[in-house]
């Protein structure tokens, strides 16, 4: 049975990703700052402050695999420390597109008026890569909640084309990483919905 601690478990993605873990044998750990009063049952709930290296000490030990559900780069660095401390190694990290200026046109226009162009510096994948651990960042593009649990996965070095994705498919990208059916690890991955490419925007926008 695995064990599993989501970092940031009161949020979107959780919310789809963390019903769909317990109908897998794992056993589920989720950390945040009102974990308490999330509406789950057969969890264990913490609630804590991510920027307390102690706290995620605590939390991390003896886990299997870390799911960090927002990217803030000086909170990286202490899951990171945490996780070196713990002899804990893999961690995926939801992200961010853009950080390698992959997006491409004519969505890349929209993409940068929306986000603005410090959005992406100080990112968590700054840490991951130069760590030892074995990290899978998500570059995720514009989420909305639907069931189409389909994705395109694009490695780092390839153009990010898609312009929408459900926060469904990005629980499915971590279910297949987290039951072997993918194995991305020390990866930087794009992802997408297809059919959403060479798409000047969303079409939720």
């Amino acid at each position: 049975m695995k064990k599993i601690v989501i970092i940031g478990a009161g949020g979107q993605i959780p919310a789809v990703l963390i019903p769909l873990l317990q109908k897998l044998d794992v056993k589920l750990t989720l950390f945040g700052r009102n974990a308490a009063s999330l509406p789950y049952t057969n969890v264990d709930k913490i609630s804590g402050d991510a920027h307390n290296l102690d706290e995620l000490v605590k939390v991390i030990a003896k886990q299997d695999i870390v799911y960090m559900n927002f990217d803030n780069k000086e909170v990286t660095k202490l899951v990171v420390e945490a996780m070196h401390k713990t002899g804990v190694k893999r961690i995926i990290q939801a992200g961010v597109l853009g950080v390698y200026g992959e997006v491409a046109q004519p969505f890349a226009s929209w993409n940068n008026q929306m986000m603005g162009g410090n959005i992406v510096h100080n990112r968590g994948i700054e840490v991951l890569e130069t760590s030892d651990l074995d990290y899978t960042y998500m570059r995720m593009t514009w989420l909305y909640n639907g069931t189409n649990k389909q994705y395109v996965a694009s490695p780092k070095g390839e153009p990010f084309l898609g312009a929408q994705i459900t926060r469904r498919a990005i629980a499915q990208f971590v279910i297949d990483n987290i039951v072997g059916k993918r194995n991305d690890v020390c990866a930087s991955i794009g992802l997408w919905e297809p059919g959403s490419e060479n798409q000047a925007k969303p079409t939720f926008y």
